[in-house]
């Protein structure tokens, strides 16, 4: 178990990790073009490094939730601040379009908002330093990425090239 949460792809996750929370947790005031910027580069390689992982041995038990709703709120607000106009964007590839002919309104903010909820959870379960807590951890945010935050991703930083190149 040490070896694996301790390992170079686990590690060089967490450190892309870190940086994704710490950029939006200090973008208030952050100008659109520069935050955008940042996304662009920032998301891919969560993507990417999160892709990389390979699941270890599945451990009883769970991790903590540690963003609160505050949390989660202040960064959907902020990001939706900097996004602006920006912010909103239509996307075909979710769930409620199977029911509808029109494509579903969503937002940046909430997107990223979702994406740092998890993230930011197994950061902080990483900061504790408790290594079985730590493989849980890593174990959750895989399935949660191949489930839901992944595609929240790649939405995100679709809307965000758009936002790069054509507003």
């Amino acid at each position: 178990m040490e070896q694996y949460v301790y390992s170079q792809p686990v590690l060089e996750w967490m450190t892309v990790c870190t940086e994704f929370c710490k950029q939006l947790e200090q973008c208030e005031g952050t100008e659109r073009a520069e935050f955008v910027e940042v996304m662009r580069v920032c998301l891919p390689m969560l993507y990417l490094k999160t892709s990389l992982l390979k699941k270890a041995d599945d451990l009883p038990g769970f991790t903590e939730d540690h963003v609160t709703e505050d949390d989660y709120e202040y960064i959907r607000r902020c990001v939706a601040t900097v996004m602006a106009e920006g912010d909103d964007y239509l996307d075909a590839f979710v769930e409620d379009f199977k029911y509808s002919e029109e494509p579903v309104l969503r937002t940046v903010s909430e997107d990223l908002a979702d994406v740092y909820q998890a993230v930011r959870n197994a950061v902080e379960t990483f900061r504790e330093g408790h290594e079985e807590a730590m493989q849980v951890a890593v174990g959750e945010a895989i399935d949660s990425f191949e489930t839901y935050w992944g595609g929240r991703l790649l939405s995100a930083l679709r809307a965000i090239h758009d936002v790069r190149f054509t507003i």
